[in-house]
């Protein structure tokens, strides 16, 4: 594109014009046009303009600098232009919810709303971003949608009233999750992990569900309670949000019996908890109403161990035979030891004649099983330790309070008052009979179990598969970023811990069903995050990944070799998500 002075022969003289030379794309040809016409050469001659073929060749000349300088600006490259890096780590879990069909339902239950956007796409686009770049809902959609390759325009407002209209019905889309997820991959309901945990919010007062509790994080801030429950292949089943004032023992109760309904789940499960949902309620219901079974641990420490049971604990003579576990090398990974006995306990009911509360006593056979950890003991005796010379800084304190003492409180006793009830000045002290019994105790694990038929090993190793569902929160919390959740709305709150649990659910049947554990979720969030490319001006991609290690993880269990190539081809990134097919049904 060059203007060039034309100088035609006509019958009146020489006419000139400035002219445009193009190439035209249609035609494949060079062509020309008139961009601007001067006159015949004899009228155009003056004293201004004695040679006017010169005059116009440095018009000519400056129009083409200047036409050059603006088309140098107009590309040049802007801060706020569309984005010309992309993300495509996100298309495992595009194929993924492709290939569960999840789709045509959401569109269904979305139908009656007349939104002006597609749920399922602000669904999916919300796990890509939860994934690859969490963040506030704001930046989300300013910073992160448009670098998602092959997203679609949302905006704020949309994803606020997409949110509200998902989190009034979170349960509808989990039951969804799961009938998809079932046609290709068959529940093992054997065994069910659950477990609770809270996030705080940064609220001066309590509101709708964000209630002041027990907070994880040791914050005196209102939270929210999250249940969660897990397979006994270790993939989510169920979410349930509560108000953080609220306990959360009953919700192991509820969201088993929900699970059972919903999903017609029949036949014999074993609940697994730890020692915070371990009561006698809960022990009630899963044998006696659910005719199921139970392995939960039990505090030592606990009030309800008697003395008795504490000194069975670390016994060993002919009665109390340990077995011990050992490394290849020889050194002792753990130890177990087994009881079974009949143990009394005491619930509350309401009488249905009467209406009041009556103590109702029940006797379970339980089979109780003692576990020692050398690795475990050493660890707990170092913060044992610290707490009680922590504790003993504050014995020269006068007047002090437990939430000053914080996590040492349980090791400083204080006295108030004399042998004769006297008020006297505080007496702050170190509590060493307690830290002595807890170094006594340190590295010992009480687990108690239905299941009589069950070997010790085998109800250690089930128990201990409950380190999947904290760390699961503990992905949830740290890589998925939870919290802050910037939402006020009870629904559109419940709506982003929706979007949370997705992408915990995603990124569990990727690594569990659909990588066979060959690859763990924290490796695939970070492949997700570094697989990035920059889309060249020929039309290319250029790949800026930079872990060439999970990138290697992947492109061996997928099969797909161009994953670390330099240039993609539009068609190449278009097949990763196009073509990829992940799930083999185990039917």
């Amino acid at each position: 594109m060059t203007y060039y002075l034309r100088q035609d022969k006509k019958k009146r003289g020489i006419y000139l014009q400035m002219y445009d030379r193009y190439w035209d794309k249609e035609k494949k040809q060079a062509r020309s046009k008139s961009i601007q016409a001067f006159g015949y050469l004899e009228d155009l001659i003056s004293d201004e303009m004695p040679d006017p073929v010169v005059y116009y060749q440095e018009y000519v000349r400056m129009k083409n600098e200047e036409r050059f300088a603006s088309i140098a600006e107009q590309n040049r490259p802007r801060t706020f232009q569309a984005p010309v890096e992309y993300h495509l780590g996100h298309f495992l879990l595009h194929t993924l919810l492709e290939e569960l069909g999840v789709q045509e339902v959401i569109d269904i239950l979305s139908a009656q709303m007349r939104f002006q956007f597609s749920i399922y796409t602000m669904i999916a686009q919300l796990i890509f971003a939860r994934v690859i770049c969490p963040c506030s809902k704001s930046k989300t959609v300013s910073s992160i949608f448009p670098h998602l390759y092959d997203a679609s325009p949302i905006s704020e407002d949309q994803v606020y009233d997409g949110l509200n209209f998902v989190g009034g019905s979170y349960k509808k889309y989990i039951e969804l999750f799961n009938h998809c997820y079932e046609q290709y991959y068959q529940r093992n309901f054997r065994n069910v992990f659950f477990d609770c945990t809270n996030y705080y919010f940064e609220i001066d007062l309590p509101y709708e569900d964000k209630q002041k509790g027990p907070s994880k994080e040791n914050r005196h801030d209102p939270i929210i309670g999250q249940a969660l429950l897990l397979d006994a292949d270790l993939v989510p089943v169920a979410m349930q949000m509560y108000p953080g004032n609220e306990s959360e023992k009953p919700y192991i109760r509820k969201i088993i019996e929900e699970m059972k309904t919903r999903y017609k789940v029949s036949g014999k499960t074993v609940q697994v908890a730890d020692k915070g949902l371990n009561c006698a309620r809960n022990i009630y219901a899963a044998v006696k109403e659910a005719d199921d079974g139970y392995i939960f641990s039990k505090s030592i420490h606990g009030r309800n161990l008697s003395e008795k049971e504490k000194r069975w604990v670390i016994s060993e003579n002919d009665a109390n035979v340990w077995k011990d576990y050992r490394d290849e090398t020889g050194n002792l990974l753990y130890r177990l030891k087994s009881c079974v006995d009949t143990f009394t306990y005491q619930i509350k009911k309401t009488d249905l004649e009467t209406g009041k509360e009556v103590i109702e006593n029940f006797s379970v056979v339980e089979k109780r099983i003692v576990s020692y950890n050398p690795a475990l003991a050493k660890k707990q005796s170092t913060e044992i330790r610290k707490m009680a010379d922590k504790a003993a800084k504050f014995t020269t304190y006068k007047k002090i309070t437990r939430e000053e003492l914080g996590d040492c409180a349980k090791y400083v006793k204080i006295t108030r008052k004399d042998k004769n009830g006297k008020k006297i000045e505080s007496l702050v002290e170190v509590d060493q009979a307690k830290v002595n019994e807890d170094l006594k105790y340190a590295g010992y694990n009480l687990m108690v179990t239905s299941e009589l038929d069950m070997e010790p090993l085998q109800v250690y190793q089930v128990y201990h598969n409950l380190w999947k569902i904290e760390e699961s929160f503990r992905i949830t919390k740290s890589y998925l970023d939870a919290r802050p959740v910037y939402v006020r709305k009870k629904e559109t709150i419940y709506g982003h811990f929706f979007i949370c649990y997705l992408s915990l659910f995603l990124l569990r049947v990727l690594e569990i069903k659909v990588f066979k554990n060959k690859i763990n979720s924290y490796d695939l969030i970070e492949f997700m995050r570094d697989l990035r490319v920059v889309k060249g001006k020929d039309g290319s991609y250029i790949n800026i990944s930079r872990n060439q290690s999970v990138n290697a993880k992947v492109k061996k269990m997928t099969g797909l070799t161009n994953l670390d190539a330099l240039y993609l081809s539009e068609k190449e990134v278009e097949n990763l998500f196009r073509n990829c097919m992940l799930i083999e049904s185990e039917y």
